[in-house]
This record gives structure tokens, sequence and C-alpha cells, in this order.
């Protein structure tokens, strides 16, 4: 099977009857009268080939093409395309193809693309680019730039001129896309060749970059060897073995200091927290013996309250009722005394505690200072330590840059040698490397079989006016050297492009190409002939295409009377034919609905 084949078309539009059409592998002719809408239906084709030639006229009322393509990676694609859209819908069941909107115009990495999804198709990566120019400038390879070596609409059937090459603007791209499907071959990293301007300026911007490293290069050197000449006469070891000793030396004594600087402040923290304590205890004793003090006062207030009592003469008679009053003889003094004695001697207690205490919190408050003096000996020891260890590393340092320093030397002595040498290199290339040429790879590969092809289908075409060759400077083909300009008129034209047509379809299907489109449609390859003219010529024509359509598939579109009197149908061939009438079962034009309203055959 051929990467692809169409499979159907159909266009539609709001209150139309839908236009239908089916195809099949091989030759497809699809004929009719003049107006009937055969040329659209090739154009359609091409519009879902994400072409932006609009197929027909809005006026038609019809606005939606659909087509459904077999093909050989993917299985069946559907792409249904808007009439003024510029983007595309696809639908297929492969897992390997997106669903949804394609455009048909690069727009930028983000959106999906008609083309690259129609490269893919031929089994080709979309992201290959070929040359666009002779300084190797790359774009995207172009299907429809393929598309159109294979497919000649009525328009251009009947050109004079080359009907490869459709613009002068896009040869080199077309020829680099047909050498590529030919061969594989698409100049895979040769670089883009830049403008002499551009050339000149990047050397010298080279050049300068070089000879600025240069002078960086050699003024390191100097600096290497002013260091080397400020230790002459150093022994360079033994300084670096005695400074490694003495900053091992450094790092000890530093430790120690910091382990004795630890031991500082876990004794001034148990200290600080021994004078919490005694401070605390002091406020107790201090609230006790207040309360002791005022417990004798109760005291002594008590006992002299009694001695007043007892100073009292005695009163016989109760001032209340006039009764006797009993006297007892009884007296507190002592037991007051006694405990005023008790009072005392704990308060004596409290007070010589209270003072201990505070005689221990002034030792306490003593040795906090005297271990924050210590501490803050230790800080700057420690730092004295610190700044010791830099500075003699700083000069061990120094020390080992020395013995690197002859190898730096050699190195920059390496480095100046390689400038050199680039220097040279830049200064010896070529202003004008070899350009692309196209056309000339193209010739040096195909060599006459063009030629010989070309022959082979005129002579089966019955066509023996002359010899014919391929000019690949125009890319035509000449008639005993003449261009077809010269001395080709219209109909002639027509067939001879239609034996181009014919000639790449079938060289490029042979077994040793890379990549076989496999596919050719052609308008009106007739056009200018009249009704009864050359009709051996048009018979051997179209059994060239019964006999050489191959592997691919072919359409050829035509008018009905200037076509040979053939059984196509006989010889396995698909056969549409459009009438401007519905007599005797004739399909109506291939848009039924804008058929209708033309005038109609009365014969």
């Amino acid at each position: 099977m051929q990467y692809f084949r169409v499979k159907q078309l159909r266009v539609s539009g709001a209150g139309k009857i839908d236009g239908f059409i089916e195809f099949n592998d091989g030759l497809n002719i699809i004929r009719g009268r003049s107006n009937t809408g055969k040329t659209w239906i090739l154009k359609c084709i091409y519009f879902l080939f994400s072409s932006d030639q609009r197929p027909f006229s809005p006026l038609t009322g019809y606005d939606m093409i659909e087509g459904v393509f077999i093909t050989k990676r993917y299985g069946e694609v559907i792409i249904s395309r808007k009439l003024n859209e510029t983007v595309a819908m696809v639908t297929c069941n492969h897992e390997d193809v997106q669903n949804g909107r394609y455009y048909t115009n690069y727009q930028g990495d983000g959106p999906l693309y008609l083309n690259d999804l129609w490269i893919r198709i031929l089994g080709l990566n979309e992201t290959i680019e070929v040359p666009k120019s002779a300084r190797y400038a790359r774009e995207r390879i172009s299907w429809t730039n393929i598309v159109n070596v294979f497919f000649a609409d009525e328009d251009e059937i009947d050109k004079s001129e080359s009907l490869v090459i459709k613009s002068s603007l896009y040869e080199t791209p077309l020829i680099a896309s047909l050498f590529f499907l030919l061969t594989g071959d698409y100049k895979e990293g040769v670089p883009e060749i830049l403008k002499p301007e551009v050339v000149t300026a990047k050397k010298k911007a080279v050049v300068d970059y070089i000879e600025e490293q240069v002078v960086a290069l050699t003024e390191k050197k100097v600096s290497y060897i002013q260091r080397l000449e400020e230790l002459d006469g150093v022994d360079v070891e033994q300084q670096m073995r005695e400074l490694t000793e003495s900053i091992e030396n450094l790092k000890k004594e530093l430790s120690d200091l910091m382990e004795e600087n630890a031991a500082v402040i876990r004794q001034i923290s148990d200290c600080q927290q021994a004078d919490a304590n005694c401070r605390v205890l002091i406020d107790r004793y201090e609230s006790l013996a207040s309360q002791y003090k005022a417990d004798l006062q109760r005291m002594d207030f008590i006992a002299k309250g009694e001695r007043a009592v007892k100073e009292l003469p005695d009163n016989n008679v109760c001032p209340f009722c006039g009764g006797p009053v009993e006297h007892r003889d009884e007296s507190y003094i002592e037991a007051i005394q006694a405990e005023i004695r008790r009072i005392a001697s704990e308060l004596a207690v409290i007070v010589a505690t209270e003072d201990g205490v505070k005689t221990e919190q002034k030792d306490l408050s003593r040795n906090i200072a005297e271990l924050r003096q210590r501490q803050d000996t230790l800080s700057s020891l420690m730092e004295n330590k610190t700044i010791d260890i830099k500075n003699q590393k700083v000069d061990l340092e120094r020390f080992r840059d020395y013995t690197r320093l002859q190898s730096g030397i050699d190195f920059v002595n390496d480095q100046l040698v390689v400038l050199g040498q680039k220097k040279v290199s830049e200064l010896k290339k070529k202003k004008n490397p070899p350009q692309y040429h196209a056309k000339k790879e193209f010739e040096e590969y195909v060599g006459t079989e063009f030629n010989d092809l070309l022959n082979k289908i005129l002579k089966e075409c019955n066509y023996s006016a002359g010899y014919a060759s391929w000019d690949f400077s125009t890319f035509d083909i000449l008639m005993d050297g003449v261009p077809k300009s010269e001395d080709q008129g219209k109909g002639y034209r027509s067939l001879l492009n239609s034996v181009i047509a014919l000639m790449l379809y079938e060289y490029f299907n042979t077994d040793q190409v890379f990549i076989k489109p496999g596919i050719l449609m052609i308008d009106t390859p007739l056009l200018g002939f009249d009704e009864n003219e050359d009709s051996a010529l048009k018979k051997g024509l179209y059994e060239y295409f019964i006999k050489h359509t191959g592997d691919g598939q072919v359409i050829v579109v035509d008018n009905l009377n200037v076509m040979p009197d053939m059984d196509f149908e006989a010889a396995g061939v698909k056969v549409t034919t459009y009438y401007k009438d519905e007599k005797d079962g004739h399909e109506y034009g291939f848009l039924p609905s804008w058929r209708k309203d033309l005038p109609k055959e009365t014969k």
C-alpha cells in the first residue's frame, strides 16, 4: 500500500444537497461537461492538503469540505475544513494522532499544523528542515511544496513555463525537498553560510577576542614570574612544614581555651543560680525576723499591762451588781517573760542564719565577677589564636601557590600556543565557502533517467514529433532542444505537461526512491485539443494512464467531449461522469444544488 490514498470527498452547505465522490486505488477518471464542478474536486483535495487557495466561491452556498484518507501509518484520517478558515478539524482513532484543530499556517510552536500531519503521514519527522537558499538557510519541509509537483490543475496544465517550479522564490526548498524524497538526504548538520560582511565581522571579533586572551594570559604569566622571584632563596618546603606544625599547635591551644571557657561559663551559671537562691533565703529570713520582732512587741505590751493592773487598789464591790468581788492572786508575768525569752532566742538564730547567707551571697558575687573577668581574658586569647591561625594559613597558602606557579606558567605557555594556532586558523578561513546548488545536485543524481522516461512515455502515447530531454536549469522539457514555450500550441503544451507529471510520478515511485508520495492529480490533460483532434495521441495518453498507475493513486479530470472513446470500466478504472441533466440516471454535477440553478441542457 502507498503512504496514503483519497477515499472520499464530501462538500456540504446549509440547505444544500451534499456533493459526494468516492475514489479507488489506481486510476480514477472524473469526466463531464464543462461547468459541472469537476475541477472543484481536485481543488477541494488540494485545499485539504493545507492550501490557502479557496476551491470555489462561497456564492455556491457550500462552505464545508470533508475528506477521508486511508493512510499506511495511521489508518483512516478524516480532515474537514470550512471554506473561509485557515484551520482544519482532524479526526483519527490512532493514538499517535491528536484530534482537534490544525492550522494551515505556522504561528509558533504551540498549535498543531496540517502540514506537519501530512509530513508524518508520509512517514517523516515534521521537524526536518531543508535548505531554502544557496547559503544553507533552512525551513521546515513543506508538504504543500511536495504535493505541488504531483498536482497539475487546470490553470497550470497548459502553461509554457515549468510545471514543477511554480515560483522562483521557492525554487531551492522545492528541489531540496524533492531531492530528500529521492535520497533521504537533507544536508543535516551543514551550517548556514553567513553573508560576506557577516563573515568578516565575525572573523574580526574572533581575532580580537583571541588577542585579548593573549594579553590577559601574558599578564598572568608575568605575575607568576614576579611571585616566583619574591620567594627566591626561601626554603619553601621547610617554611610549609613549620607553618603546618604551628597551625596545628595553635588549633590545640585554641581547643583548650574553648574547653576552659565552656567550664567558666558553666561555673558562672552555677554561681548565678546559687546567688539567686541566697537572695530568696535572705528575703524569707527578713520576713520571719520581722514577724518575730512584732511578737516581742506584743508580749512586751501584755507584760506592761499586767504590771499596771497590779499597781491598782483592790475593789471588793462589783460596779455592775454591787455584789462582793472575789479576788484571785494570779500573775502572767513569768509566762510572758518566758515566751519573750523563747522568741528572742529564735530571733537571734534567724538573724545569725541570715548573716551567714548574706556572707555567702557576697562570696558568690565576688566569684562571679572573677569568673567574668576570666571569661573576658579567655575570649581575648581565643580571638588572638584565631587571628594567628588565619594569618598563618594565608602564609601557608602563599607558599603552596609557589609550588603551583611553575605549572601555571607551563599552562599559560601552552594556552598561548593554542591561541596562536587559533588565530592563524581563523585568518586562513576562506571568505566564501562552497554554496548549495540544488539543481546541480539534482542533475548529478538523476543523470539521463528523466530523458529516458520522457521519451518512453511520449512513444507509448503515440507522440513522435521529436526527441525529449530534461533541462535542469529550467526544470522543464525540451523538444529537440527547444522549450515548449517557443513552438508548442496550447493543446500540446497540456500534453507535454501531463507527460512531465507522469514522468515525475513514475520516477518517484521506483524502488530506489526514499519516500514515494504515491499520488498524482491532473486536471484536463487534453486542455486545448479540439473534439476530433489527434485521437491516436489522446488514446495513447489514457492507455498510459491505465498501464502505469502502479501502486499509487492517480486522479484525472477531463472534459467529456475531448476524451477518447474507450471502455475504461473494463480496464478496472473508477469512472465518475457528471452531466448537466438528470435524465437516464445522469449525475447532476458535483455540487447538485448549485447545478440546479443553472440552465438545463435540452439535448
